[in-house]
């Protein structure tokens, strides 16, 4: 019976050991890691163009400057645009009568190219740098010929500022 004890002891440290064996083998899998960075862009603060006062018979044109604030997200491409305003050509309303006063918004110092929203002329385009935004200057002008037909008052417009990522 001892030797029967024995064996049985034996069979259980030999079975229990091999149990151990088992639970000690290490073991590798591959697990995957991933990300995806969008492609996004946002208008930051916009500086409004306000032109002043303007002095009729000086034939001097009014300018002004305001400004587009804009990021996306790095190396992504984007369009700028300006619509026409309210009143769809680019004319401010008299605060109290139904006069306009006619303006145009360009992308350059000169005054030559004009910030649009449709076509080739979209206005501006650039790549996003990811962090920080940049500023794009949107140049008024109102013309010396307009401003000398101009009721005397104040005068107002609203335009959309749409920043569209570019495939």
């Amino acid at each position: 019976m001892k030797s029967l004890m024995q064996g049985r002891k034996a069979l259980s440290l030999l079975v229990l050991g091999g149990c151990l064996v088992q639970f000690n083998t290490a073991s590798a899998a591959p697990m995957n890691i991933t990300a995806t960075v969008d492609e996004v862009c946002e208008l930051g603060t916009l500086g409004d163009v306000a032109f002043g006062n303007l002095t009729p018979g000086g034939g001097v044109d009014g300018t002004a400057n305001g400004s587009v604030e804009w990021r996306c997200s790095n190396g992504t491409n984007a369009d700028i645009a300006i619509d026409n305003g309210s009143n769809g050509d680019r004319s401010m309303d008299h605060a109290t009568t139904a006069s306009t006063l006619s303006y145009q918004l360009f992308t350059n110092a000169a005054r030559t190219v004009v910030w649009s929203d449709t076509g080739a002329d979209v206005g501006v385009t650039g790549t996003g740098i990811g962090a920080g935004f940049a500023t794009e200057t949107v140049y008024g002008r109102v013309l010396s010929t307009d401003i000398d037909a101009a009721e005397v008052g104040n005068y107002s417009d609203i335009v959309d500022v749409t920043i569209t990522v570019v495939p």
